[in-house]
């Protein structure tokens, strides 16, 4: 086995475990992709139906952009046309993780959008998170109804389903996911007390151009802005 190809294996595992320690999935739900480090045209990717605490390197599939298994001894998740077609139209990609945490299969199910109500979603995300319509489980439609909402945002809820975030790395695409399960239960929590408030757009702007700079190719951050305004007695 490459060195390349193990250490990704290992990688995916360490992720998939982190998604199960931080109730991001359930059983044996969701999935995760990561691209080869060298080879950009293949993909490690998490199996079907397998638990993931009783994973190991062996047992992570590696498929090429068009869904082909090239080494593995199990079938890929069933879920892997998302993730190749994602990778192959977004070579700035580097890892793709879908959830299905409490927080995020709640606004799939209610069709709702996510504002943006922090700093830190912002920064995972670029943005607010939408739910994009519904596409059947295992098909390209996963692809097509979501590409839409993934073109300037890090992550967009499946409606009745679940949540897909991506990332310039596996790293970042499992801090995206994982902040905006965080970022929906505070949503969620907050509407129980009226309105929720948001980010000014300037502020999202500027902070939504850090999220952006992650990615090969793309511009600086921005500026940062004026500070906003606050109460003078708050002054030093």
């Amino acid at each position: 086995m490459k060195d390349t190809w193990l250490e990704t294996r290992i990688k995916v595992i360490t992720y998939a475990r982190k998604l199960q320690a931080e109730r991001l999935v359930y059983s044996t739900a969701g999935n995760i992709s990561c691209r080869i480090p060298g080879e950009p045209e293949l993909l490690a990717v998490t199996p079907s139906g397998r638990q993931y605490d009783l994973l190991v390197p062996e047992d992570i599939t590696i498929v090429n952009l068009d869904g082909e298994v090239i080494d593995g001894h199990l079938a890929p998740t069933s879920e892997v046309t998302m993730h190749t077609m994602i990778s192959k139209n977004r070579p700035e990609i580097g890892g793709i993780v879908h959830t299905h945490g409490k927080a995020v299969m709640t606004m799939a199910n209610l069709g709702w959008r996510l504002p943006p109500i922090l700093t830190g979603l912002v920064e995972a995300t670029g943005g607010d998170v939408v739910t994009t319509p519904y596409s059947q489980p295992e098909t390209d439609q996963m692809y097509f109804y979501t590409e839409p909402a993934l073109r300037d945002r890090g992550a967009t809820f499946l409606e009745f389903h679940g949540c897909v975030s991506y990332g310039a790395s596996l790293e970042k695409a499992f801090h995206t996911a994982a902040v905006v399960e965080g970022a929906c239960e505070v949503y969620l929590a907050a509407r129980q007390f009226g309105e929720v408030r948001e980010l000014p757009q300037e502020q999202v702007d500027w902070i939504a151009s850090y999220w952006r700079a992650q990615f090969p190719g793309a511009p600086e951050p921005l500026p940062a802005p004026a500070p906003l305004p606050g109460p003078k007695d708050m002054r030093l």
